[in-house]
């Protein structure tokens, strides 16, 4: 079996430990992961020959955080498991990572790529950072979007690297920052070119050999100067300030859970912090929300875009469209992004489009955009949603064949999900502004009706156009029918 973390002791006693999971696309952390890790850890502690490690990837990425399968298990766990269990099993990677920053040996890392989630962690909780010099690569802890927080200590370290205010801006939004912009704020200590990021790492880690962990050292902002004493109050305050509106604050545990372990957590010591932290972390596992977002909003959602991307081959040969009306502006918005737009043609009805497949045939698309009341019409219709935290739905109504590849394609050119109904009506511009009972009712008709396919991406379709809030899973997993 080939090990998930590959090792090279270079002069000076620096240990290059490169993760790079076999099978994957990018590494994640799985229990397989952890086990690594901790023998990593295991041999470094025990080999005199080794006085520093550079943690990097093998591959183009760092490390996209956690297997969300393995965490949408957790969720399905707290419906059943003590507190007890639960901290075991989920506080694992976070005692994993106050191990290491506490370790005689210090840990550099050599980031590569995207650090996402426990990627971004793992970083911070080394003794030095370096990322490559590259605006393309995202840095975050985008947690909060299905419904969690990073629970590896994520919301205690950033807070003490860039300060209290622009780390809980991050956690509460989930928004990446570029490599630039982590070493302004001072996150990282510098953002090195690719050819040179190895070497500088090396280089770093030699130096420290034989320095002891000293967090005052590490962390800028240790002091947690202007962090306010937590309370019912002032956590809903801080949610507020930061953008969270009352709704999202009482619909979505994970505001509060944030918060909560950024405030409560703030003038601990690391280890006590990350208890703290894991605490907030295990009140979303028994919190259905949490499961309910993973499975819609990720797990699902990229099966969805798998299962429904047009068939291998199906290629748009030219795409053609008439003059958009003034209602249906989101479309030429929409074009305008694309690298080859269609091209217009007054011969052709004003919002239809026009795609030619490889055997010259035309299919014949009408627009329209879901805020628009539901319409039948001659011609197959393709209704943008509008564009939300989660992506993009255009439902495909009453395509078939090659009508529905070649829509399918043009969805994936505008970076797109494309859902086909049988219609004659758009199921979302039918559910659209309805209350939930009512929504949920129109999804099981159509479901009954064999309008739609497989339910459940009615309901990733449902949450990507923003038609259900997405602490529901949708309007067939908020009735439990799916």
């Amino acid at each position: 079996m080939e090990p998930l973390i590959r090792t090279d002791l270079h002069a000076g006693g620096v240990l290059v430990a490169a993760i790079d999971m076999p099978d994957r696309v990018m590494n994640v952390f799985s229990d397989e992961l952890m086990d690594a890790l901790d023998a990593l850890m295991d041999r470094v502690d025990a080999d005199p020959a080794v006085g520093a490690v550079v943690l990097t990837s093998g591959k183009p990425s760092f490390l996209a955080g956690a297997d969300l399968v393995m965490v949408r298990g957790y969720t399905e766990q707290g419906r059943t498991a003590s507190h007890a269990a639960l901290f075991k099993l989920c506080g694992r990677l976070g005692r994993q990572f106050v191990r290491l920053e506490q370790s005689a040996k210090p840990y550099v890392a050599a980031v590569n790529g995207i650090a996402l989630g426990g990627g971004l962690e793992l970083a911070m909780a080394c003794r030095e950072r370096l990322v490559v010099d590259d605006p393309r690569v995202q840095l975050g802890l985008p947690e909060v979007r299905w419904g969690l927080l990073p629970g590896a200590g994520g919301t205690q370290r950033l807070p003490r690297f860039i300060g209290f205010e622009e780390g809980v801006a991050l956690l509460l939004s989930g928004r990446s920052i570029d490599p630039a912009t982590a070493v302004a704020r001072g996150l990282f200590a510098a953002a090195v070119p690719h050819e040179r990021l190895l070497p500088e790492a090396l280089a770093r880690a030699s130096d420290r050999v034989g320095q002891l962990y000293d967090p005052a050292l590490k962390f800028r902002h240790l002091d947690a100067a202007g962090v306010p004493s937590w309370s019912p109050q002032a956590a809903r305050d801080l949610a507020r300030r930061h953008g969270v509106d009352d709704e999202h604050f009482e619909q979505v545990p994970a505001y509060s859970a944030i918060v909560d372990s950024v405030l409560k957590g703030a003038r601990l010591d690391l280890p006590a912090a990350t208890a703290t932290e894991m605490n907030e972390f295990i009140r979303l596992m028994v919190s259905p929300v949490a499961g309910r977002m993973i499975r819609t909003l990720f797990l699902e959602r990229l099966r969805a875009e798998k299962e429904l991307a047009a068939p291998a081959g199906t290629r748009i040969e030219k795409a053609s469209v008439g003059a958009i009306s003034g209602a249906r502006q989101a479309w030429a918005q929409a074009f305008a992004r694309m690298r080859q737009a269609p091209v217009s043609d007054a011969g052709i009805p004003d919002d239809t489009l026009d795609l030619v497949d490889a055997r010259g045939r035309t299919h014949r698309i009408a627009l329209r955009v879901l805020e628009e009341p539901a319409a039948e019409g001659p011609l197959p219709l393709a209704v943008l949603g509008p564009a939300g935290d989660y992506g993009r739905v255009i439902e495909v109504v009453g395509a078939q064949g090659d009508a529905l590849a070649m829509t399918a394609q043009l969805a994936a050119r505008l970076r797109c999900m494309a859902w086909p109904t049988a219609g004659p009506l758009s199921v979302l511009a039918q559910m659209a502004g309805k209350p939930p009972q009512q929504q949920a009712q129109i999804a099981r008709l159509a479901l009954n009706r064999g309008v739609i396919g497989d339910p459940v991406f009615l309901d990733v379709a449902a949450c990507l156009a923003g038609v259900c809030r997405p602490w529901t899973g949708g309007p067939l997993m908020a009735e439990g029918g799916s």
